[in-house]
């Protein structure tokens, strides 16, 4: 809990550091990942997947669960998969951050159960 706490404080400091009228800020937009070798692909979405699922558990409990039955099963493959899909089908999307992206992604796997 206190290496959370630690984490958020940044995360604040962070948000407070950076000026008001500029442009919101992602690491990676949908296009970018297009480029990733397999390799990278897979590091980037195991990350994006703890990351969504830890927020998700911390912020909203009562749909963690939903979410923890659709995905506990899923083969880090079958995450990259899904996204790629989705990519596929929504390619005016691409210039969006990569972590909204994953999330609709999941999204439609976690509501279509």
């Amino acid at each position: 809990m206190k290496a959370f706490r630690i984490i958020l404080v940044i995360a604040l400091l962070l948000t407070v550091a950076i000026p008001a009228s500029a442009e919101i800020m992602c690491f990676y937009k949908g296009n970018d990942y297009l480029e990733f070798s397999e390799n990278t692909k897979l590091a980037y979405i195991a990350g994006l997947s703890d990351m969504t699922q830890t927020l998700i558990e911390h912020y909203n409990p009562e749909i963690y669960k939903k979410y923890y039955e659709a995905l506990k099963d899923m083969l880090l493959g079958q995450h990259v998969k899904i996204l790629e899909k989705y990519l596929a089908e929504n390619p005016e999307k691409l210039h969006r951050s990569m972590a909204v992206l994953y999330f609709y992604a999941i999204n439609e796997i976690v509501y279509d159960e």
